[in-house]
């Protein structure tokens, strides 16, 4: 079967074939009547468009790269819609991957995306990214947002929470509910959002003249059974605990499971707040109190300013930090 040309569809839809091309990429000012005529004579004659071509030609695409460490975690989930339906808004097209912490696949990943003319990307780094990737990032040139992992490098755009703030506002929760014995559960030892979150923690302990306990500061995996496992060994050996501020939902969703176990009830005698918000936060029994970050605003913001720089915004960098909230629901009790 002989490949329909831009020439054969011009001729069927009487003009020139720059109008075709324009109406294809959606450009130019074209009436409505012209625009119904070529769309017409592009059905007729089936006329399929060639995009990686038209990259190629361009040396551009309307796609756009959205790097993640671990597409598991329902935040993560919850950011891509957001940032998804930005772009589906521009006509861009998105294409995820997940590093799994490994800078080596994060480096292919971007290096597969200058390969096909990517027009930007979105990344939330892998953990101990070294500075030439970010070096070498910059010197190619392509537009690229940095989300939820704060960077010290002031070179690129940002789009993130205030950690700090939201750990304040868990941690000041607990201990208005009479609260003296408050664990900080999750997050890996080498995680600057973790040291943050654990700052916010600490800071209010202090101003309540409570001295933060190291031994009360336990790391965890991103994942239910992890934050069941570190959580039945804390509890085990510190029972006097009855309050917990977890890094993330996903953990303090695997210490309820642990409670339970031990015959404790979260809500009646020990409180647990989580961190992000997650859709299922307030599905499980008893509902979840949580910091909300508005995973999906994170994504629809590093959208919107992606599309900026793509279309030629040349502003300095920005940091874009949506103000934490917190979620009051059932697994603190009530008082």
């Amino acid at each position: 079967m002989s490949t329909v040309t831009l020439a054969q569809v011009a001729k069927r839809a009487s003009v020139s074939t720059a109008t075709v091309s324009m109406v294809l990429r959606n450009r130019g000012r074209i009436s409505d009547a012209t625009r119904n005529r070529v769309m017409q004579a592009l059905n007729e004659l089936g006329y399929v468009y060639n995009q990686t071509a038209a990259n190629l030609r361009n040396r551009t695409s309307n796609q756009v790269g959205l790097l993640l460490h671990d597409i598991t975690n329902p935040f993560y989930g919850e950011m891509t819609a957001g940032l998804s339906q930005e772009m589906e808004r521009h006509d861009l097209l998105l294409f995820l991957a997940n590093s799994e912490e490994s800078g080596e696949r994060q480096q292919k990943f971007v290096d597969s995306l200058m390969r096909n003319n990517a027009c930007g990307m979105v990344l939330c780094a892998a953990r101990e990214t070294p500075p030439l990737f970010f070096e070498t990032l910059k010197r190619r040139n392509i537009p690229a947002i940095m989300v939820v992992r704060p960077l010290d490098d002031v070179d690129f755009d940002f789009v993130g929470t205030d950690n700090f703030l939201g750990t304040q506002l868990a941690t000041q929760h607990l201990l208005r509910l009479g609260h003296r014995h408050i664990a900080f559960i999750g997050g890996s030892e080498n995680s600057m959002t973790r040291a943050q979150r654990i700052g916010g923690y600490s800071s209010k302990l202090l101003e309540n003249r409570l001295q933060p306990n190291s031994e009360w500061v336990v790391s965890s995996a991103a994942s239910q059974s992890d934050g069941a496992r570190v959580a039945e060994a804390l509890l085990h050996r510190y029972p006097e605990i009855t309050a917990a501020v977890c890094y993330q939902d996903i953990v303090a969703l695997g210490v309820m499971q642990t409670l339970r176990k031990m015959g404790r009830t979260p809500g009646k005698d020990f409180a647990l707040v989580g961190f992000d918000d997650v859709t299922e936060a307030a599905l499980v029994q008893p509902a979840l109190t949580t910091v909300s970050v508005a995973a999906k605003e994170i994504g629809r913001k590093a959208g919107e300013l992606l599309f900026s720089r793509i279309q030629g915004n040349d502003e300095p960098p920005k940091r874009i930090i949506l103000p934490p909230t917190l979620v009051v629901r059932e697994s603190c009790g009530f008082k």
